[in-house]
């Protein structure tokens, strides 16, 4: 008896695995691992590789009279940690076939796993098109990219713009493979290519000689662009290779047809003038922008700033008043000084107070009512009370009554008005006038080379103003040189 009950036993073990196999469903591997896996990557925080259901709440789903065992859509989303609350999916098959759903109302999708489709997407309430099978990719497509703090700002002819990875993704790009080098051996050759999806500059924004790209980090390439430059769509994020092969890792933002001048000219502008025997006094007039003055000087509220020979400039990113001012007082952009965010105080590298000292110069730093960063000496602080900027000046004439042979004076209102009302607004242009006369009589008193620019300007947003993107709004700052003979 026991012997039958053993063979019958040994008969059905088989066909159980075999109709287990031959269901297509619920197979796993060594670990809980499927032999396929899928991956996740766009607008994500953290792109995912997934060959496993272990680890996501296991659902039974059926559709047209099928029963499927699933992991909910919404929960392996939520685990690659989106940058933005809204955003679409595109599901992109092995065979390329795919489709674009909305990510706001993932409620009836589901993904499975068989032997005969890998991982497959049953979505019990979106058109059939939807359920993709073989799944090889799903891009995170951010829908609100204010919200993406990983979205790339452009500007150009055409306009202030905005994408992302998984945006560009979406657009279309080139596949393209490069060529790395090989190796031999038993006198057989191996060739290495990887694999690159790419953006070319043109299709991108509209130029005509250059563009500045800028990478998160505070670094800036001028690029006269070639057939050997692109943008790379990386996992989350977009890259930029230059005609020079050097590499931009992260772009912030690009802009077509910079300006050459730049903020980071001050510290040597006014070193090298230091050097030749003229006292040097730099003017920042913070968030005052290249578009702002224009505006200032056609309504008369600019009468002296407009009479002076001025050119565009540009600032750093991040367009803020720390990293600016440091990268005036450096010379040196935030990838190398350090100073790309509001927190940090400590700088690297020397600053033009401290090359003043070696020169055997005196210097003098003139405030707002708050200490912004750690200088090689103390700031003069100028208290605020109701008319912070009258401080500043006064403070200013204290310092060239001194004769301080280097002054660098720091306005804060312009910005303070333009947060608050707007950049364009009339309470900004009025307080571009009463600065505008505060200048024009410290110049007047001022004998040596003058430094008049900004560290950023800004833009619109809602009833007042703000700053921080790659827009020419934000990015251009006016830059002026001015002689004792020509004020």
């Amino acid at each position: 008896m026991m012997t039958g009950y053993l063979k019958k036993i040994r008969i059905m073990i088989p066909l159980i695995l075999l109709i287990f196999i031959l269901s297509g469903c619920d197979y796993q591997g060594l670990g809980g691992e499927y032999p396929e896996s899928f991956t996740i990557g766009g607008d994500v925080e953290t792109p995912l590789t997934i060959n496993t259901m272990m680890g996501y709440p296991i659902k039974r789903v059926t559709k047209d009279e099928k029963n499927y065992t699933t992991i909910a859509l919404e929960k392996v989303i939520a685990s690659a940690q989106p940058r933005s609350t809204s955003y679409d999916l595109l599901l992109i098959g092995a065979d390329g076939l795919s489709s674009k759903i909305n990510g706001n109302d993932l409620s009836d999708c589901h993904l499975s796993y068989s032997n005969r489709y890998d991982w497959e997407l049953i979505n019990t309430l979106h058109p059939i098109s939807s359920q993709i099978k073989n799944l090889s990719t799903i891009v995170v497509i951010s829908t609100d990219l204010d919200e993406d703090k990983k979205a790339i700002g452009i500007d150009d002819k055409k306009g202030y713009r905005s994408t992302t990875a998984g945006n560009l993704y979406l657009n279309g790009f080139t596949e393209k493979r490069i060529f790395e080098g090989q190796s031999e051996i038993n006198e057989k050759t191996v060739a290495v290519y990887t694999t690159h999806k790419q953006v070319l500059p043109k299709d991108l924004l509209d130029f005509q000689a250059e563009i500045a790209v800028f990478g998160r980090d505070g670094s800036i390439k001028f690029d006269k662009v070639s057939d050997k430059s692109f943008f790379e769509i990386s996992e989350t994020g977009i890259n930029y290779t230059a005609s020079d092969l050097t590499t931009i890792t992260d772009v912030a933002g690009v802009l077509g047809d910079p300006p050459r001048f730049s903020i980071i000219d001050v510290a040597p502008d006014a070193i090298h003038q230091l050097e030749k025997g003229s006292d040097v006094m730099v003017i920042e007039l913070d968030g005052l922008g290249w578009t702002m003055l224009k505006m200032a000087g056609e309504q008369g509220k600019a009468p002296y700033l407009s009479s002076l020979s001025a050119q565009p400039a540009l600032s750093v990113y991040p367009p803020i008043s720390p990293a600016g001012l440091a990268a005036m007082i450096t010379g040196t952009l935030p990838n190398s000084n350090g100073i790309n965010n509001r927190e940090v105080m400590d700088f690297k590298g020397t600053d033009i107070f401290d090359k003043a000292r070696a020169l055997n110069k005196t210097a003098a730093y003139i405030e707002g009512d708050i200490k912004m960063l750690n200088t090689s000496i103390e700031p003069v602080l100028s208290v605020n009370e109701g008319d912070q900027d009258r401080n500043v000046y006064e403070n200013t004439q204290k310092a060239i009554n001194a004769k301080n042979q280097l002054i660098f004076t720091h306005f804060h209102s312009i910005d303070d008005d333009a947060t608050t009302y707007g950049p364009y607004s009339r309470e900004s242009m009025e307080q571009i006038y009463e600065v505008d006369k505060m200048v024009q009589e410290l110049t007047h008193d001022f004998r040596g080379t003058i430094i008049i620019t900004a560290d950023h300007g800004l833009h619109p947003s809602g009833s007042g103003g703000t700053h921080g993107r790659i827009c020419y709004e934000d990015m251009l700052v006016p830059y002026m040189i001015i002689k004792n003979g020509q004020v």
